[in-house]
């Protein structure tokens, strides 16, 4: 539930002070399976693009 709120946060849906709680509650394993999220998220739809317009 954090990783919807964190992005919500960035997109500009929630609050500045909900963004700094979330961030502050951040562990450095929870950025690292952020990061690997974002990357899986990036690559797909990179794959699902460059598959339609081949």
């Amino acid at each position: 539930m954090w990783l919807f709120r964190i992005i919500s946060s960035f997109l500009g849906i929630r609050k500045k002070e909900d963004l700094s709680n979330d961030l502050k509650n951040l562990s450095f394993i929870r950025i690292i399976l952020l990061f690997i999220t974002l990357n899986i998220v990036f690559i797909s739809i990179v794959l699902i693009i460059t598959s339609l317009l081949i």
